[in-house]
């Protein structure tokens, strides 16, 4: 091939990147790596590594704040500076870590090359360090002065700038050929679909996990007659968060109803469906329903709840006065019964069909539920995994639950750390709801 350049009378390019070979092969090694991670300061600190092994001397990622700040102030104008936060930085001959830290956020002018890369999304190119970029760190200006050619290719991704990458090159290198400038085009585009893909997940998640988290049991450890115990261990980072809820609802009479259910399926769709879910199966039973009610009522409800419609669910009502309880489920893993001498029973209970289905028939089991007993309810992320199924799941949680333990909390943290090996790849939720001996007093019958 670089005999077909110097035919037409032009010199070969000393870049490593010059040849299509290579230029194919730095192509393909960015998108591997950046496509391996929803992460966006790993996304750009991958693209920087990848930019240096031969491309360029330095390079740089920066991302326009109002994207990371959540503002929804309009891009840059003409008449307003753009504000920016790096994320990432690396020079082959250089440590700028210390001049350049990961996190800095900068306000450029309007009239500076960076300001005019934001808000016109074309790119820029200069031969020095830019001004604002020398005056606020001139040890690192001081460094950077073998530098000869840099650029300026913005991030673009559904019409928008996202922020800008920085590559640069030095002496010994020599300024970028135009089929390099075209590859730093090529380099960018890819990621800025990563960072925009990791952008989108990480909203995603947040707001999948802050639904999550508005739904943990608020009254725990308040409830009359009852001592409840509570773990909610999320996924790993690679995976969006589950649908998994639970709740205690206090009852009147010395009664109280525990729900725990699963929405399928990831992200904010599930964790709007479990929201809906927990909404109606707290109404449904502060209205006297019995938990085969209860289900039957949700299993209607679920197919009108969007794109998530099936999910399984196991409710329970104890009375504390009467020493009972009443249990069915939905799909749902079986509840286990710890009694005060250490046995564990899982009660036979009939599985019903998830929720969401239709015309499913769900059976009331009525247990005895004497001082001390623990009624212990979980999600499938707590037994299930790809080493483990479910009976050897639940087998493994009977031998957790029987190990000595101070209390009821420290029982729930150590079947928390016996089963659930990190990274998981699904929520996990665990309650354990435990009898005692000052439940109050029926109300005198009129």
């Amino acid at each position: 091939m670089n005999a077909d350049v110097e035919a037409g009378g032009r010199p070969p390019d000393p870049a490593p990147a010059g040849t299509l070979l290579a230029r194919l092969n730095l192509l393909n090694l960015a998108g591997a790596r950046m496509a391996g991670t929803l992460d966006l300061e790993q996304v750009a600190r991958r693209l920087v590594e990848v930019a240096l092994t031969g491309f360029a001397d330095a390079a740089g990622v920066y991302v326009a704040e109002r994207l990371i700040a959540r503002d929804e102030e309009p891009r840059p104008s003409a008449a307003r500076p753009a504000e920016v936060r790096r994320i990432a930085l690396g020079a082959a001959d250089a440590g700028l870590e210390e001049c350049f830290p990961s996190g800095e956020v900068l306000a450029f002018a309007p009239d500076t090359p960076c300001a005019a890369c934001l808000r016109d999304g074309a790119v820029q190119r200069f031969a020095a360090l830019p001004p604002e970029v020398a005056g606020a760190h001139p040890a690192a200006a001081v460094g950077l002065g073998d530098l000869v050619d840099f650029l300026l290719v913005p991030l673009r991704a559904d019409g928008g700038v996202l922020g800008f990458v920085a590559f640069a090159r030095g002496r010994a290198a020599g300024p970028f050929t135009p089929e390099q400038v075209g590859l730093a085009r090529e380099l960018t585009a890819l990621a800025a679909g990563c960072l925009d893909n990791a952008r989108r997940y990480q909203r995603e998640h947040e707001t999948a996990r802050a639904l999550q988290a508005g739904l943990l049991p608020r009254l725990l450890g308040d409830v009359p007659g009852v001592q409840v115990a509570h773990r909610s261990v999320p996924a790993g980072r690679t995976d969006l968060v589950g649908g998994d809820w639970c709740d205690i609802i206090p009852l009147a009479a010395g009664r109280v109803a525990l729900v725990i259910g699963d929405a399928m399926g990831h992200g904010s769709a599930a964790a709007a469906t479990m929201v809906q879910l927990r909404a109606a199966a707290r109404t449904l039973a502060m209205l006297d329903l019995g938990p085969a009610e209860i289900l039957t009522w949700l299993d209607r409800v679920a197919p009108n709840l969007g794109p998530v419609q099936f999910a399984t669910c196991a409710c329970a009502v104890l009375d504390t006065t009467a020493r009972t309880g009443v249990i069915a489920r939905a799909g749902h893993p079986p509840p286990i019964l710890l009694r005060p001498d250490g046995r564990c029973d899982t009660p036979d209970i009939p599985p019903g069909l998830p929720l969401g289905l239709g015309g499913t028939v769900y059976e009331d089991v009525r247990v005895p539920f004497p001082d001390g007993t623990t009624l212990v309810l979980y999600t499938d992320g707590l037994i299930e995994s790809r080493e483990r199924d479910l009976e050897a799941g639940i087998a493994a949680l009977r031998t957790a639950l029987t190990a000595p333990s101070a209390g009821l909390d420290d029982a729930c943290g150590a079947v928390v750390s016996e089963l659930v090996a990190t990274p998981i790849q699904d929520d996990v939720t665990v309650m354990l709801v435990r009898a005692h001996g000052d439940a109050p007093r029926p109300p005198e019958e009129r």
